[in-house]
């Protein structure tokens, strides 16, 4: 039996990550580990894949003006006109004919061949006509919705809290390739160092202007070196570096990270803790498998000793912790993502407005349940990974209200980060600095 191509490889992957609602960067790698593809060829299908997610709407716009009731035809036929029309639209070292006789091909080894005349028939249609002109839609959130691939639900709330310049900016940088970003493991080596080591397999890697643990690049897969399996480093966008030190950790602290897998924040926080003053770290999740993520993260970056994890409900910290126990609690909370449209463009399709309205309320739930652990005088920082203020200053502000003991304080981060004059908590959206888009809060704690 032949080994399947490229196009296939990515059609397969594509029907797999929509129906199973699968992370595409989990699945993709799963595959091409197993695969016999060449270099070339593992690189086409990891753009067809990432290229086909981020532009979806649009390029289903595309087709679907050549179909009478699309909503009828079986999935995979979706995914193959969608990628087929990603690539005669957005590559162009593809001839337009190797496209269609290459769809036509797989379609045939599809459902008998059911299908196959009507996937040539609509991409050569939409090969004659050319993409649909997005500029001519009248309504600004459709237009951005369908011009940028994110739903219109989503693009409504956005233009609402930030406005449409902001927003239309934003969107604009949204669909390029995600940068990649390490944290430098300050318990080993200094950003200066590694960045002497590492300079001759990655030339593009530079200091972060965000963090000051950060490395950045263009692209690069980190996570093969010497380097990094001897701790040196971990993997972490350069917007959640900018969590830890907003707790402002001392020596001594006792410290709780309430949601803490897979253990990127945890260990950076830990690398402010010298177990000899008594400092240490306890780390919660209610999943067993994912505190041992924690655990191995902390063996290889040579910080264990300074982390304990327990299996636990952050919501339920009053079963196994006295008030005011904690100097520093960090809640980097379970959120919607949205920060993350970048690196996993599948996610935009997977949310709906129902679904992340419920959110809120366990944010809430489990500030509230940490508050009174906190010692008078010392700080909670809240966290998201997400840019919608119903999740980052909404939960905020509620907190605020039902919390007298607490007073918000600014977000120490360098100078360059702006943001909006007396704004206490940090915003990043994806075009601040080519990062995932993150929010930060800190509480003090002062009766």
């Amino acid at each position: 039996m032949s080994q399947p191509s490229a196009r296939q490889v990515a059609a397969d992957l594509l029907e797999n990550i929509e129906a199973k609602q699968q992370y595409a960067n989990l699945e993709l790698n799963h595959v091409l580990n197993r695969s016999h593809l060449s270099s070339v060829d593992q690189k086409l299908v990891t753009r067809l894949v990432y290229g086909t997610l981020q532009w979806q709407m649009r390029l289903d716009h595309d087709w679907r003006r050549f179909v009478k009731k699309p909503e009828q035809l079986p999935l995979w036929v979706h995914v193959l006109l969608r990628m087929s029309v990603y690539q005669l639209f957005f590559l162009d070292k593809v001839p337009d004919h190797a496209i269609l006789n290459e769809a036509t091909n797989l379609a045939k080894r599809r459902d008998h061949g059911k299908y196959a005349r009507l996937v040539n028939a609509v991409l050569r249609q939409t090969q004659r006509q050319g993409e649909f002109d997005f500029t001519m839609i009248p309504d600004l959130a459709q237009r951005l919705s369908l011009t940028y691939s994110v739903p219109n639900w989503l693009t409504t709330a956005l233009l609402a809290q930030y406005g449409a310049k902001r927003i239309s900016a934003l969107y604009q940088t949204l669909n390029e390739p995600a940068q990649a970003s390490l944290r430098v493991n300050s318990v080993k080596t200094t950003p200066t160092e590694l960045l002497a080591e590492l300079a001759p397999t990655f030339p593009n890697l530079q200091l972060s202007k965000l963090s000051p643990v950060g490395l950045v690049a263009p692209e690069g897969n980190f996570a093969q070196t010497a380097a990094f399996q001897a701790g040196a480093y971990t993997l972490q966008d350069e917007s959640s570096q900018l969590v830890a030190p907003a707790l402002q950790v001392r020596a001594s602290d006792q410290v709780l990270d309430a949601c803490a897998a897979p253990g990127g924040k945890a260990t950076h926080l830990a690398t402010y803790l010298d177990p000899d003053q008594g400092g240490h770290l306890t780390a919660l999740d209610i999943h067993q498998h994912k505190l041992q993520l924690i655990v191995d993260n902390a063996q290889r970056l040579g910080v264990a000793e300074r982390i304990t994890t327990k299996l636990l409900d952050a919501r339920q910290v009053d079963q196994a912790f006295a008030d005011q126990t904690f100097d520093r609690v960090l809640v980097d909370a379970p959120c919607s993502g949205l920060g993350l449209l970048r690196r996993k463009p599948e996610i935009r399709y997977a949310k709906t407005a129902a679904g992340i309205a419920r959110l809120p309320q366990i944010q809430g739930e489990i500030l509230a349940a940490v508050a009174p652990k906190v010692k008078s005088g010392g700080y909670l920082v809240y966290s998201t990974c997400t840019i919608l203020a119903a999740e980052n200053q909404a939960v905020i502000a509620t907190f605020l209200a039902d919390h007298p003991n607490y007073v918000q304080r600014s977000v120490p981060v360098a100078p360059q980060i702006t943001r909006s004059e007396g704004e206490l908590g940090l915003q990043l959206l994806m075009d601040d600095e080519h990062s995932d888009g993150f929010f930060i809060a800190c509480l003090q704690r002062i009766d």
